[in-house]
């Protein structure tokens, strides 16, 4: 059959994915408060120079991936083009958002993307009884 005409103006194709960032997770307690304390490193070679990771806390609610939702876990996501958002499975108790306490840091030179964050300090059973009254 016949050729059709072409569209005059072309959408502009999405860059693929190109997959996932490399990744590195620890784990520590901080020696004085033993609080627990997670760090994220992820690497993005190939992301834009005048682009920057972004992150964002997702409840269980809101993820579509595991089902049921298990409410004692969020979801902490990493974005940035051209990767695959990537999605770390952490408890769902309250971070401690006091300074130096939730640090993100972009490295434009590496193209690192390090954040580390504490959960808030335990507190002992007796006093959290007592916050309950």
């Amino acid at each position: 059959g016949p050729v059709p005409p072409k569209p005059a103006a072309a959408p502009v194709a999405k860059k693929p994915r190109i997959g996932r960032p490399a990744y590195q997770v620890f784990k520590s307690r901080d020696g004085d408060t033993n609080q627990r304390c997670l760090s994220f490193e992820l690497s993005f070679p190939e992301i834009a120079d005048d682009l920057q990771p972004r992150h964002r806390f997702m409840s269980a609610f809101e993820q579509r991936v595991e089902a049921p939702p298990d409410r004692r876990y969020q979801y902490l996501l990493f974005a940035a083009d051209p990767y695959e958002t990537v999605a770390f499975k952490v408890p769902n108790e309250p971070i401690d958002k006091e300074p130096g306490r939730f640090v993100t840091h972009w490295d434009p030179e590496e193209k690192k993307f390090t954040l580390t964050m504490y959960f808030q300090k335990e507190q002992p059973q007796e006093e959290a009884a007592a916050a309950k009254k």
